[in-house]
């Protein structure tokens, strides 16, 4: 550890981002802090929660001011020098990001010589001890020579900087900029006002932590804090007390204890999404709620759950009772068996998850015992699983938000205090048979049944999800996307994974669902995970089977269709709770006309307007694409990763330019069409960017092994094999035919002509 010496006892003090950044005092991280690491979404959220503070706050007639987090600093003292210097001990990834946010904000209004005044920030005041790359590249950020960066050697910067750098531009494009390649709502601030806010209103509290402190034990005492008490043990402890606070109308006093076990126990088993829910019941528990190779979800509603846990109380009652009740019951005969010892419940081998690589088809097993990695976190799904049951519910199709920040709201709204949905007169018989019991019997929603109506949807779910949504299996070296169900023999405890389906099914449905996810990492608009439960949750079947594989399958093709149609190619898009929970035919969904189309008859013209760089929504069209492709078959391995870079093919920027060098800038011109547009990685963009077709052919087929899978895209591959090895070049003619190549694929999977039309 560096020795410090510090002589001032200054206090917390709370900072705009424009007084933290403006050169007053230097920030320094240091060598023992780990290297940047945050990605779009961490980013995306900082932003997100900025703006979303600022829209806010203006319903009051006063702006409020957004606490953004903590800074926690050591001075350094620096007796020659006009700066404090402070080492940053704990919230680096958040000031390395408001600095290249600040960075991104100059270089953004100098490009489009604005007035708004940046000049305030003249250089950085953030430097890296014993980390020149990480230094030079923020540099090279603040001189804006972005066009060098795909002539820079890589271990001459920082990788994960440019990254950050980058999401932050892809992040500002998409919120403020209307003709961003990313879908988005008409921005409700401009940028200006963004930026008024952020420097006026954002406040971080610098702390500084005493002159005495002995940082290697303030690191032990950090690297082990609990953490704060989440939102979502605030709702169960609100749950909770709705059934202790329940009187003796609703429910039996006796009923109240089993019944808070019960809940106690079901959200301990959901809240950790990185395991199978059956690991959070005991194994008597578990027999009960689930069939005996633990792949069923027995129990059909929350008062059989109900029922399982109070014969489950009773059952220790009696063996508590029956201890105690004679000194001589090992004469007795019809004694009941004692409670199991410590060593009973260790011995059971399936209350530690089965070895992911665990397979009935398993074709290696290195010993490793790794969990999956969920899409989303618990307070998400919690989210998903409230949408579900209230859209079940409720004749008025509530829309509810998936962003966690109104976590505590929704439940509140929904659950503890559900005054928006009092009775509910047009429930049919498949409804009532997947929410509670209770409103079979008394058509009255209370915040009680409400509870109970939860907590059996929350279990059955986390079942679905475990079973039927992608996971990774991280113990795989590329961190595979995984479609398995967990089950275990009649005669052995320890449990294995088998694919959920059918292989050619399976492998379809992981194809799809990884498409999706990477097309929205951000679990805020993760609208296809709602609409995918919802059907599982909907037409799950309490058997073996559990989901048929062709019409699971052939439904989330329907939503992919759907949000293609009805979203992503049309000036008018449907709100996606309209999609999931007001279409009554998906087969039906078509192409949305726009009203201002001269071409109605001619569905390609208007797909090809909404496939044109600047016009693309949402990434997922180039997703949707590589599906289509892969599905045909004949290409190489290919795996879904995180790519969210548009890449022109042929630069955009060439200086000597010879193919658009009279149409670059037109509006028709086929530099942004979807033939010379391709989706890579942002890594990648930074190397290749300005780089002709030619060299980028040579790094995909000299630098990376394309047969093992190692292609950022199949539409990629499908431009790389025109030129590869051949004399032609990628000029307009080519463009052209490679565009109506892709398009006559999407027209095919939209289902607006026929596999067998001609090109």
């Amino acid at each position: 550890m560096t020795n410090h010496n510090q002589s001032t006892t200054e206090q917390v003090t709370a900072l705009t981002p424009k007084q933290m950044l403006d050169g007053t005092a230097h920030y320094l991280i240091p060598m023992y802090q780990r290297n940047y690491a945050w990605g779009n979404e961490e980013i995306e959220q900082l932003i997100v929660d900025i703006i979303d503070a600022q829209i806010n706050s203006q319903t009051s007639s006063n702006h409020k001011n957004y606490y953004l987090g903590t800074l926690v600093v050591f001075e350094r003292l620096q007796p020659s020098s006009k700066h404090k210097l402070f080492e940053v001990i704990d919230g680096q990834q958040r000031f390395t990001t408001l600095s290249l946010l600040v960075i991104y904000l100059k270089n953004h209004f100098e490009a489009l010589d604005s007035d708004y005044d940046m000049t305030w920030y003249k250089d950085k005041n953030i430097e890296f001890e014993s980390r020149p790359k990480s230094t030079e590249t923020l540099d090279l950020l603040l001189s804006d020579n972005l066009q060098n960066f795909g002539h820079l050697r890589e271990d001459k910067l920082n990788p994960a900087i440019i990254n950050g750098y980058n999401s932050i531009k892809e992040v500002m494009e998409n919120k403020f900029n209307t003709t961003s390649f990313n879908e988005n709502q008409k921005p409700k601030i401009s940028i200006q006002e963004f930026c008024d806010y952020l420097f006026e209103y954002v406040q971080i509290a610098r702390v500084p932590v005493p002159d005495e402190t002995d940082l290697n034990h303030y690191f032990e005492v950090m690297n082990n804090r609990g953490e704060q008490l989440e939102k979502h043990e605030i709702i169960k402890a609100r749950l909770l007390s709705v059934v202790e606070k329940a009187n003796t109308n609703e429910i039996d006093a006796v009923d109240k204890q089993p019944m808070k076990t019960l809940i106690h126990d079901t959200w301990e088993a959901c809240a950790n999404m990185n395991k199978y829910v059956q690991y959070g019941f005991s194994p008597t528990l578990r027999a009960e709620i689930f069939t005996n190779n633990l792949n069923v979800l027995k129990t059909n509603n929350f008062e059989e759950l109900l029922d399982v846990y109070k014969k489950s109380a009773s059952q220790i009652e009696d063996l508590s009772n029956t201890e105690e009740s004679s000194e001589d019951s090992e004469n007795n005969l019809n004694v009941k068996p004692k409670l199991p010892s410590l060593f009973d419940i260790l011995k059971d081998s399936f209350s530690n998850p089965p070895n992911p690589n665990d397979t009935a088809d398993k074709d290696d097993d290195d010993g490793n015992s790794e969990t999956y990695y969920s899409l989303v976190n618990f307070s998400s799904f919690l989210l998903h699983t409230l949408r579900i049951m209230i859209n079940m519910q409720s004749s008025s199709q509530q829309d509810i938000a998936l962003d966690d920040k109104q976590l505590l709201t929704q439940f509140e709204t929904f659950i503890i205090k559900p005054s928006v949905l009092q009775t509910n007169q047009s429930l049919d018989a498949n409804q009532v048979l997947h929410i509670d019991q209770s409103l079979q019997n008394n058509n009255k929603i209370t915040p009680l049944s409400q509870v109970k109506t939860f907590i059996y949807a929350l279990l059955k779910g986390k079942f679905i999800f475990d079973h039927f949504i992608i996971k990774r299996n991280m113990q795989d070296s590329k961190g595979q996307w995984t479609l398995k169900k967990m089950t275990k023999r009649d005669d052995k405890n320890n449990g294995y994974y088998i694919n959920s389906f059918e292989k050619e099914n399976n492998d379809k449905l992981v194809m799809l669902q990884s498409a999706f996810h990477v097309s929205t990492p951000t679990t805020n608009y993760k609208h296809w995970l709602n609409a995918v439960l919802y059907y599982a949750y909907e037409n799950y079947k309490h058997n073996e089977i559990g989901l048929n594989s062709l019409d699971y399958l052939h439904h989330i093709e329907t939503i992919a269709r759907a949000f293609m149609l009805r979203r992503y190619l049309t000036d008018e898009p449907d709100d996606y709770h309209q999609i999931i929970y007001q279409t009554s035919d998906f087969s039906q969904i078509s192409l949305k006309n726009d009203e201002s189309d001269l071409y109605l008859d001619s569905p390609v013209i208007q797909i090809k307007r909404y496939l044109r760089y600047g016009s693309i929504r949402n990434i997922f069209v180039f997703n949707y694409l590589d599906y289509l492709l892969w599905k045909k078959g004949n290409g190489p391995k290919f795996i879904f990763t995180a790519r969210s870079s548009i890449e022109h093919f042929y630069p955009q920027n060439k200086r000597d330019d010879k193919v658009f060098i009279n149409d670059k800038n037109t509006e028709d011109t086929l530099l942004h069409s979807f033939g010379n547009l391709c989706l890579i990685s942002h890594s990648l963009n930074s190397r290749v960017s300005n780089d002709m077709p030619d060299v980028k052919v040579k790094y995909f087929s000299d630098g990376r092994d394309i047969k093992a899978g190692n292609i950022d895209s199949l539409k990629l591959l499908k431009m790389i094999q025109r030129i590869d090895n051949k004399k032609e070049i990628w000029d307009k003619t080519m463009i052209k035919n490679h565009e109506d190549e892709m398009l006559e694929v999407l027209m095919q999977g939209l289902n607006l002509i026929s596999e067998d039309a001609e090109s």
